[in-house]
């Protein structure tokens, strides 16, 4: 009896071996470890202090986190601290940490140390639950939140705040995807950081259950929520001012920054931002919109993307480190 389980046992682990030979050898598949975990609201955090691998195509990229779900670059934290926010355009999505324009601001601004808690899929309901939850903590100068044409959309789609039927400014929970929980698990990222076979079975499970469900909820709920962006822009409106008295809990001061990435006459997801200017001045909120300054980047996108992927490259990075350092020292005063 011991007999055969014992050959039984080394029969398994031989056809692992192999199937595992076979991927590495014949179909060997790109190294990306877990990037994001989530809270009991079912906000989406960067991990925490940890590190991630990320490759796409011939990138090999490494992120390293800090204590606040940050891109951690390194610098000096005996600073005034600036917290930035916004979403994987912000964060640097398959970026070396010196290509990204948070870095460069970091290097440039000698005087503060430039938080980027920003993360991938952000909207504005993301910003006003993080900042909820870690402003007090970070204790920030200021508060810097990079818009990106994403930020209105998904701000519909999420559960985190909601609208009630009295138009008054609730929170919620949005649900938490089973494979979340396992991105901070030890033996988890250990077998997808070192077996293509493992990264194989979690890009099926992402590809025909996660991002098959989100696509179909999304086509869905989009409909929905773009019947709703024509009610006098409430949810934004209502969310900005929420962010605005969470930035002030914190003595902190908060400055909105429209990347422009997508022009902000033509994109319909921006279209907030072009005609509710007024809106920020009469609540005393600084917006700045760098829509003029990336006209260069309009009219020739494809010199500054990610080849294949889509994403601001380095040369995109370094219009926006130019143009937002300029903002910052000329009317901030940085």
């Amino acid at each position: 009896m011991k007999k055969n389980i014992l050959t039984i046992f080394i029969s398994v682990i031989f056809s692992i071996f192999l199937l595992e030979l076979a991927f590495k050898l014949f179909y060997p598949q790109e190294l990306n470890t877990p990037l994001f975990t989530t809270d009991n609201d079912g906000l989406v955090l960067n991990n925490k202090n940890d590190r991630a691998y990320h490759s796409f195509s011939k990138i090999n990229v490494e992120y390293n986190f800090g204590k606040f779900h940050n891109r951690e670059y390194g610098f000096d934290k005996n600073k005034e601290r600036i917290l930035i926010l916004g979403d994987s355009f912000t964060f640097g999505w398959l970026l070396k940490d010196e290509e990204t324009f948070v870095f460069k601001l970091n290097n440039k601004f000698n005087n503060y140390y430039f938080i980027n808690s920003a993360t991938g899929g952000w909207g504005i309901s993301d910003q006003l639950s993080y900042l909820t939850k870690f402003c007090k903590l970070i204790k920030p100068e200021k508060v810097i939140i990079i818009i990106n044409n994403g930020d209105l959309i998904r701000s519909y789609n999420s559960n985190l705040f909601y609208l009630n039927e009295s138009n008054e400014l609730i929170s919620g929970k949005n649900e938490v995807n089973e494979l979340s929980k396992l991105t901070e698990n030890f033996l988890y990222k250990f077998l997808v950081r070192n077996f293509d076979s493992v990264r194989f079975l979690k890009k099926l499970y992402v590809n025909f259950f996660i991002n098959k469900n989100n696509k179909n909820k999304l086509t869905h709920d989009s409909a929905k929520a773009f019947d709703k962006i024509n009610e006098n822009y409430s949810l934004p409106k209502k969310l900005y001012l929420a962010i605005d008295k969470e930035v002030k809990k914190c003595q902190s001061d908060l400055i909105l920054i429209n990347l422009a990435w997508r022009s902000i006459e033509t994109d319909e997801n921006l279209f907030f931002y072009r005609d509710n200017k007024n809106f920020f001045i009469k609540n005393d909120i600084s917006f700045i919109d760098l829509n003029n300054e990336m006209n260069i980047i309009h009219i020739n996108k494809k010199d500054f993307e990610i080849k294949g992927d889509g994403h601001p490259n380095a040369k995109a990075n370094q219009i926006f480190f130019d143009v937002i350092s300029n903002k910052l020292k000329r009317n901030f005063n940085f």
